[in-house]
């Protein structure tokens, strides 16, 4: 029964933490989980080790399920957060993404996302690449780099358009005007 949790607990905290899912804080459905996808991950292990005719020391072959339940929670996660899933789904009409954190869902893909942040009461727009966000929370947090700051009226006051070293971190919750785009 021990190792059916351990595979099951490694395989939940991989994938969850590939697929940028929040982790339950309620026990017993981390252990009944756990129980359920570690009976189905030894079962499908101990019917491949079945085929293979090699005899493998009985330490080494729980190494070896370890490793590969941390390889197949990161393919199985990699795998259902594709744009191809996504198209597979849309395919068979269901027109849902499986990421469950909007801002992951609109910044990720393969080009940087451009955000434009109006802050009217200091008479201010930011504009530059967002590097990274903070995960479940509805107004996050996000790290942006190669931005500029200026007016209203377009006068240049921060250019660091070329540095993608220097960093600002904007409050979400604080500016009602944010604005995402994809330019390439």
């Amino acid at each position: 029964v021990i190792i059916y949790i351990v595979l099951g607990f490694i395989f939940i905290k991989v994938y969850r933490f590939v697929s940028v899912i929040k982790n339950p804080s309620d026990y017993k459905h981390i252990l009944t989980e756990s129980l359920i996808y570690g009976f189905i991950l030894n079962s499908i292990y101990n019917l491949i080790y079945s085929m293979i005719p090699i005899n493998i020391n009985i330490y080494i072959g729980r190494i070896c399920m370890i490793l590969l339940t941390v390889a197949a929670a990161y393919l199985s996660a990699r795998i259902v957060y594709s744009q191809l899933f996504t198209n597979i789904l849309c395919k068979l009409n269901i027109h849902q993404t499986p990421i469950k954190d909007f801002w992951v869902d609109v910044t990720q893909g393969e080009y940087a996302s451009h955000i434009t942040i109006f802050d009217r009461e200091h008479n201010l727009i930011i504009r530059g690449k967002v590097k990274m966000i903070e995960t479940y929370n509805d107004r996050p947090l996000i790290q942006i780099s190669n931005y500029t700051t200026t007016t209203l009226n377009n006068d240049i006051i921060n250019n660091l358009e070329d540095n993608s070293i220097e960093t600002i971190i904007i409050d979400t919750s604080k500016y009602p005007e944010i604005y995402l785009s994809h330019p390439q």
